[in-house]
């Protein structure tokens, strides 16, 4: 924490990211540590929503960008999970990117909005949507845990 601590909120921009990406990685802890270093819980939202955000839009551009020739050179076990979802993704699609702040299933959903081409525009928002919101839940019952102990 402490060299995260010296890129300030840059460093908090990169764990986001790296979080919401395809490397496994808790940004909860790091959100949360920020804020009792100090920082603005404003300003931590917003950059832990947009570095979240930009993590899982990289994982829709790798399955937007690679479809199958990427999946299933490097990804051979998520793509026989994305497969499943392709009826549901146009129909669905918002679910799919606003449920992709979920551990684990949530690359899989950002992965499957892009193989399957799903509305940037509609991906960008729910995306951001979810992640803003899971943030937003996240920093206001840490003030309410903090203010009643």
């Amino acid at each position: 924490m402490e060299t995260l601590e010296s890129l300030g909120l840059v460093g908090l921009l990169l764990v986001c990211f790296l979080a919401s990406s395809l490397y496994p990685l808790g940004s909860e802890v790091f959100v949360l540590g920020f804020v009792s270093l100090g920082y603005s819980e404003s300003i931590v939202w917003c950059v832990a929503t947009f570095g979240n955000t930009l993590g899982a839009l990289t994982t829709y551009a790798i399955g937007y960008f690679g479809n199958d020739y990427l999946l299933n050179r490097y990804f051979k076990n998520t793509s026989q999970k994305i497969h499943r979802y392709q009826d549901k993704i146009q129909k669905y699609g918002f679910c799919f990117a606003f449920f992709s702040f979920l551990p684990f299933l949530g690359d899989v959903f950002a992965l499957a909005l892009g193989v399957y081409q799903y509305s940037f525009i509609k991906a960008v928002f729910f995306i951001a949507l979810g992640k803003g919101l899971r943030y937003l839940v996240l920093l206001g019952a840490f003030s309410w845990w903090q203010a009643a102990g």
